[in-house]
């Protein structure tokens, strides 16, 4: 049967919660009265809130071990417990292989699977003891799963995240469930700095089955249905909201006569 949540006194971490595919699930959490808590290097230029529930911001760079070790312990003197962790942080320019240098890459990897490890780290060190357990979900990419070519460091990093994800859910179980969330094409703010133009971002919907591009409500609602009761057998899986990926290279092939 079907149980809804009550997320009033749960405490929720999300980091890189103030824009893109972050935002969506920091207003997604604020809407179901969570304790909302964003670790961001930069604080948002107005406080996030929805219906009067408002966003806390914790100043974090998430590359920096001893900074995340140190907001972790701050966040748990304050509030004792982290019910729910969204490890969002991440992302890349596209650069050829080549033309990027090997700082540039291990940066991006630092950022999108090293910076993930050790915030799961630091609260699964608070979190595995207590009784009420903790929820952690990845937000990883496709480019984990498909070459992508400009991508190679942020794929190698996202598809890292996947196969890190289902050892720490097996190695923290069962007090600890952990899950990934492998995005497909999602329109935020950047789209236009990202794709270009509001005529090539059609293009890429028409090469999605449902035939539009994801919102970051879409990947917010996986985190809710993850962070559930209704989710509490599911663990180091890998779920997919791509909107059903890519069609097959084949259909958009001349037919033959």
């Amino acid at each position: 049967m079907f149980k809804t949540d009550n997320y009033k006194n749960k405490t929720v971490v999300i980091t890189g919660g103030t824009k893109g595919i972050g935002l969506g699930i920091t207003k997604a959490y604020l809407s179901l009265s969570a304790n909302v808590i964003i670790l961001a290097r930069n604080k948002p230029k107005k406080q996030i809130q929805v219906k009067g529930n408002k966003a806390l911001f914790y100043q974090c760079n998430v590359r920096d071990n001893a900074n995340v070790e140190e907001v972790i312990n701050e966040v748990f003197k304050a509030n004792k417990c982290i019910d729910v962790l969204i490890n969002n942080a991440g992302g890349a320019p596209l650069i050829n292989s080549l033309d990027a240098s090997m700082n540039f890459n291990n940066a991006i990897i630092d950022l999108n699977l090293n910076s993930s490890f050790a915030v799961s780290y630091y609260v699964a060190k608070k979190m595995i003891k207590k009784s009420s357990g903790c929820v952690i979900t990845n937000i990883s990419s496709v480019t984990a799963t498909r070459p992508t070519p400009g991508s190679a460091a942020y794929g190698a990093a996202k598809g890292g995240l996947v196969n890190l994800t289902k050892t720490l859910a097996v190695e923290w179980a069962p007090r600890i469930r952990v899950n990934s969330i492998i995005t497909g094409y999602i329109e935020t703010e950047n789209s236009l700095v990202h794709y270009g133009s509001k005529k090539d971002m059609k293009a890429v919907a028409k090469t999605i089955p449902m035939k539009r591009m994801g919102t970051p409500e879409d990947i917010a609602n996986a985190c809710i249905f993850l962070s559930s009761v209704n989710s509490s057998w599911i663990t180091g899986t890998a779920i997919e909201v791509h909107g059903g990926g890519e069609s097959p290279a084949y259909l958009n092939s001349a037919k033959p006569k």
